[in-house]
């Protein structure tokens, strides 16, 4: 069972020990991820909580758990230390993102099948959001988040059901249209493709050029 980092506020303690409830031993039970969300977007709603889940997170991101620990994680982003993160997601786990200072742009993809022509992989847009303080998004299994910071004080936490070290992601290179198959357990791409943007008009936009660089480690 994974444990917090350190001792928490007693408002933190009690979100986290509702999560920790709702999770179990399998957090990737259906229901589970709309169930915490729901917990965190409540919790959220306390401007000093928000204050603290962004001061928690200042030196060590891990708020909860780790990248290695097995079962429910919670880490803090920051804008200013990670920047732009290319799409991805978290393979068959989902992922929960909530918006605790700043603002971040998240967009949501899911792969449309395979262009039997090319074979490249087809990535459509689902919609787009802008995260303000106390907003909370999810990304069920297989649907991928793409993150552009508003602001150069956006701080998210990034919470997810498994260990990432035990999945493979996906993840989309939108600056040279390459299709990694990425494991963080190994530390590197176990396959790789094509892939093409398809849908609605101007979604071919080159997005910023560090999308392969200023990702989380």
């Amino acid at each position: 069972m994974n444990a917090p980092t350190k001792s928490q506020p007693p408002a933190m303690q009690a979100m986290l020990d509702e999560m920790l409830r709702i999770a179990g031993d399998d957090a990737h039970r259906p229901g589970v991820m709309e169930q915490l969300a729901a917990v965190m977007k409540k919790a959220v709603a306390d401007p000093q909580l928000l204050a603290a889940l962004g001061a928690a997170t200042g030196e060590n991101p891990d708020l909860y758990g780790s990248m290695t620990d097995p079962g429910l994680g919670i880490m803090g982003v920051h804008s200013s230390k990670i920047g732009y993160r290319e799409p991805h997601d978290h393979g068959a786990c989902w992922a929960i993102n909530v918006q605790v200072a700043g603002k971040l742009r998240l967009v949501h993809w899911t792969q449309d099948g395979v262009d039997p022509a090319t074979g490249k992989v087809r990535l459509r847009k689902i919609d787009e959001i802008v995260m303000g303080p106390g907003d909370v998004d999810c990304s069920p299994p297989g649907v991928a988040h793409e993150l552009y910071p508003e602001s150069d004080d956006s701080i998210e936490l990034a919470v997810r059901c498994h260990s990432l070290a035990s999945i493979i992601q996906n993840r989309y290179d939108r600056t040279n249209g390459v299709h990694i198959h990425w494991s963080w357990g190994q530390k590197k791409a176990v396959e790789t493709g094509q892939f093409e943007v398809v849908g609605e008009a101007g979604l071919n936009a080159r997005p910023p050029g560090e999308a392969m660089t200023a990702r989380v480690k």
